[in-house]
């Protein structure tokens, strides 16, 4: 005779386990999952225009933009080059934000160099007490660790953007790299170290008492299962203050 209330739970139990399994594995490739863990790290990546920073008010802390900067016009252009600028000015951007006084960003500087970075710096400050924000809440981001000094002298923090793949060097090409990033850090003192999150490891173990930022957008050719353990990994490090994710 059949014991349909033994079959019963057996079905049951495994119905649950799937269950499970089905939450964990979405959980665990989610974003959403990273943000409600990490919300404090989490950041939006490339929040060029105002439709997306709107949305992204409510879901972050903080985002990061792209911008550039027109000395003749002494101006910051939202826009990530070569996409063509729409316009958006640094200052429209900053002024959709009152309502948003505690809010973060990462600004990723596409073209500071020596001729522009006094200016550059007097600007964006002056962008930042019009606004009403805490220049402390402000990353400027460059490849040119010795031109971030004058946002340093204005209370911004700063950070250096290595290069990417640094995971792909070989060993003496990476020892090299290093060492020129060491003497830049003791050099101009940056606030942080910025990189890719597959490069993440090199960081760990080179520079490991330096603060970084790290940004994720794409897999790559990492394998899944192992890139989302890597940004759990980025995640629980004391020294990574921010994870930029992306945001559409």
């Amino acid at each position: 005779m059949i014991n349909f209330r033994k079959f019963g739970v057996k079905h049951t139990l495994a119905g649950i386990s799937l269950l499970l399994i089905v939450i964990f594995t979405f959980g665990f490739f989610s974003n959403t999952t990273l943000r409600f863990l990490f919300k404090d790290k989490i950041r939006a990546h490339k929040v060029n225009n105002l439709e997306l920073l709107e949305k992204a008010n409510h879901l972050f802390s903080g985002v990061e933009l792209d911008v550039v900067f027109y000395s003749s016009s002494n101006s910051f252009d939202v826009n990530h080059p070569p996409e063509t600028s729409s316009g958006l000015t640094l200052n429209e951007y900053f002024q959709s934000q009152k309502a948003f006084p505690d809010f973060k960003y990462w600004l990723d500087f596409k073209n500071l160099d020596e001729t522009n970075e006094t200016q550059s710096a007097v600007c964006l400050d002056s962008l930042t007490k019009i606004s009403g924000i805490n220049n402390s809440n402000i990353i400027v981001e460059s490849i040119r660790s010795q031109s971030l000094k004058s946002f340093q002298n204005k209370g911004f923090l700063t950070s250096y953007y290595l290069q990417s793949d640094l995971h792909k060097l070989t060993k003496d090409s990476l020892q090299s790299i290093c060492k020129i990033v060491n003497e830049n850090l003791i050099s101009y003192e940056n606030s942080y170290i910025s990189a890719e999150f597959a490069d993440y490891p090199v960081l760990k173990k080179h520079f490991p008492t330096t603060k970084m930022l790290i940004w994720f957008s794409t897999y790559g050719s990492m394998n899944k299962i192992s890139a989302r353990i890597l940004l759990f990994q980025i995640l629980m490090d004391e020294n990574v203050d921010v994870l930029l994710i992306p945001f559409s």
